[in-house]
């Protein structure tokens, strides 16, 4: 398993347009979290839109399972709100399942 890092600074500061969550979700695809560790350095970045983290990282975890999202997904350099915003998004992604 290899380990690929992607940085988020260019999106900085803040993370709101669906084409710029479609940009990172291919991104993140593209590093194949199947088989690879993704890190997902979000320095700079202070705050995204709760849609942009469902378009993200709760499309990841609906389709890589709990398991294997957090065994490859990292997210590092998250602030507090950031990651109550990825959380946010994860659920609400998680809801519209049921």
């Amino acid at each position: 398993m290899s380990k690929i890092r992607i940085s988020l600074s260019e999106y900085s500061p803040l993370l709101s347009s669906k084409e710029k969550g479609d940009e990172i979700y291919r991104k993140i695809q593209d590093a194949d979290p199947v088989n690879n560790l993704v890190e997902l350095d979000l320095t700079d970045l202070v705050s995204m839109a709760t849609y942009c983290a469902k378009q993200i990282f709760g499309k990841l975890y609906i389709e890589l399972g709990a398991e294997l999202f957090f065994a490859h997904i990292k997210i590092l350099n998250a602030s507090e709100n950031l990651k109550l915003i990825i959380r946010i998004g994860i659920n609400s992604a998680i809801d519209d399942q049921y």
